[in-house]
């Protein structure tokens, strides 16, 4: 009984044999090899590619682990078919063949492999030999749909972007390239290092769905690398050209060095950045903007829309944003640096200075609009503003339309003209309303003046560092107040000082001096303020002066006299032909303003009191 069975194995897997054994006599016309082989494998990647395919070297197959076709120094020259392409070279090719091209004599491709693959693209998305009547949708769509593999593998390659103003090269692709997946699913993962640095990527798309030249399917897109990190989830729309709806998340460590990465020259010693973003976004070609986005800088969050085109010679960055606090502090710091505490005998370091022609101002362009509830920018501290920003070629203008500053209000304009050798800058101010006391606060521990004061300003000035610019000011700002007081007891100040001089405000503190208006008009020049028509109205006399404030050292150098009014009834003009009496002498406040000395001298001009 055992033998019967034994026989009728035997018997079933002969059968077996002599039907395979004939399956593939009849199906095979000819046994496959090396040459057969290669010739059918350029051939489907000719009329895949629509290029011109030229092979160097001996072909050779191997069997194990898997039947490959290794073809040696591949080049594919003139692509006529897929989008963005023009020609690829490879060391080698390894194709991966299903088992069953051994056995048909037609290669079926299961996977292709670039070895060190040197691939030539341009960012024109258009394929070189497509129809005038086919859109990029329906290129890739055909591409997709007749690659003759469903995998594609990159090994060490270089792949060279053709752009309209500069080429970029990227080294080290590694990548593997799922096409064809079950309900039209196709994927992508590698790495690449551009500029220096190492980038990943994980791409997955899902099932496509077309409608006319329209082409939709869901992206997850993740991006990591040294300097930055995205994750990408949304919809793509293929048709005339390519475009992402849906969410972005974006973190990068240090933003000044991811500029500098993507050619942005920001300078070396700008080391703060870390930012963020996220929110609901599109991309399309050379442009990724947010619709509504969250931002946040240093600790700086903002709220709004932003949009980055690199279509043009230089990226374009415009947007609308909104902000609770925006706090410039740590970019506007320029003390010098501490000295070394564990050397007795060390100094403080070179006083930092700032390159107000910085290449970041010629190598983007603006058009922003913030507005935010205070802005902190040392000294000052500013209530709520709106401010419009446009740079456009190294030319820089900010508009403040409207701000809050020590309870008064104004505005304010800054042009910023980099594209000169010495750049040049202009600023324009309109402040009403404001608080001397709480202006004047703002620079010292505590004010001599109250009152409500207006200012106008005009000023300008040029140069290559911000100590050139504050050295190269000028212009003129006119200060009118009415109803204040200072705090100094002017009516005996000139007694006092007869027995000598004194130093330091505490020394002529005292009683308080109210007066009607103040009026003046200050005229900056090398790193100082002159003015030489001072005149504070005190009721029954005048408080003139003359004099400069030294800006860079912090000093005084100002002569006051105390004259009474003329006369009500003296003839017209005859207040310019006789000088009003008054006490005898000038008040000279000389020294650092934190604490002048006050000095009595006898008088060697008399002022002019019918100036305004």
């Amino acid at each position: 009984m055992a033998y019967l069975t034994r026989f009728r194995i035997g018997l079933l897997a002969a059968a077996s044999l002599v039907l395979i054994a004939g399956a593939y006599f009849f199906a095979s016309p000819a046994t496959p090899n090396e040459k057969s082989l290669r010739a059918s494998v350029v051939k489907h990647l000719s009329k895949w590619t629509g290029a011109t395919v030229s092979i160097t070297g001996r072909t050779r197959l191997s069997y194990f682990p898997r039947p490959t076709l290794i073809i040696p120094n591949v080049k594919l020259a003139g692509i006529q078919h897929l989008p963005a392409l023009r020609a690829v070279r490879a060391k080698s090719i390894k194709v991966r063949l299903g088992l069953w091209s051994l056995f048909s004599g037609t290669p079926v491709i299961d996977r292709i492999t670039l070895v060190e693959p040197q691939i030539e693209t341009s960012s024109a998305g258009r394929a070189a030999g497509q129809s005038p009547t086919e859109n990029a949708a329906q290129t890739l769509v055909r591409a997709m749909e007749t690659a003759p593999f469903d995998q594609i593998r990159l090994e060490n390659g270089v792949l060279t972007v053709a752009g309209p103003v500069t080429t970029e090269q990227f080294t080290a692709v590694t990548a593997k390239i799922n096409q064809r997946r079950p309900g039209g699913a196709h994927s992508s993962r590698g790495t690449f290092t551009w500029r220096g640095q190492a980038v990943s990527f994980n791409y997955e798309g899902g099932k496509r769905e077309k409608a006319g030249n329209t082409l939709t399917f869901p992206v997850s897109i993740t991006i990591n690398g040294d300097l930055f990190s995205a994750q990408i989830d949304g919809k793509a729309i293929v048709s005339d050209g390519v475009r992402i709806n849906g969410n972005l998340d974006l973190g990068i460590a240090n933003l000044p060095r991811f500029a500098r990465w993507t050619g942005v020259l920001v300078p070396d010693d700008q080391k703060t950045g870390d930012f963020s973003a996220s929110g609901t976004f599109h991309w399309e070609g050379h442009r990724i903007g947010f619709d509504e986005g969250s931002f946040e800088l240093d600790g700086n969050r903002a709220l709004g829309a932003l949009t980055l085109d690199f279509a043009g010679p230089r990226p374009q960055i415009e947007g609308t944003l909104a902000l609770q606090r925006l706090d410039l502090t740590q970019y506007i710091g320029t003390e010098s640096p501490p000295p070394d505490a564990s050397n007795p005998n060390a100094k403080p370091g070179k006083r930092k200075t700032i390159d107000v022609g910085f290449p970041l101002l010629h190598h983007i362009n603006l058009d922003l609009r913030i507005s935010t509830t205070k802005l902190i920018a040392p000294p000052l501290s500013v209530g709520q503003s709106a401010l419009s920003v446009t740079l456009k070629s190294g030319r820089l203008a900010a508009d403040i339309a409207i701000f809050e500053l020590c309870g008064g209000s104004g505005n304010t304009r800054l042009e910023f003209d980099a594209s000169v050798p010495d750049s040049a800058l202009r600023v324009t101010a309109n402040i009403t309303g404001a608080s001397a006391k709480t202006c004047v606060e703002i620079f010292t521990p505590d004010s001599p003046l109250e009152g409500i004061a207006n200012v106008t300003a005009d000023v300008t000035g040029k140069g290559r560092t911000a100590k050139e610019l504050l050295n190269t000011l000028g212009g003129k700002i006119t200060l009118s107040m009415t109803a204040g007081r200072v705090d100094v007891d002017v009516a005996g100040l000139a007694a006092g000082l007869r027995d000598g001089p004194v130093r330091g405000w505490d020394a002529v503190r005292g009683d308080t001096t109210a007066f009607k208006a103040l009026n003046g008009e200050f005229f900056l020049r090398r790193g100082g303020v002159y003015t030489d028509s001072l005149k504070i109205d005190l009721g029954s006399k005048y408080l003139t002066g003359e004099g400069t404030i030294n800006l860079a050292a912090r000093g005084l150098d100002i002569r006051m006299r105390i004259v009474p009014h003329p006369p009500k009834d003296a003839p017209a003009g005859d207040e310019e032909k006789k000088p009003a009496d008054g006490p005898p002498g000038e008040i000279v406040i000389k020294g650092p303003w934190s604490s002048p000395s006050f000095t009595l001298e006898p008088g060697t001009t008399t002022m002019n009191l019918s100036r305004p």
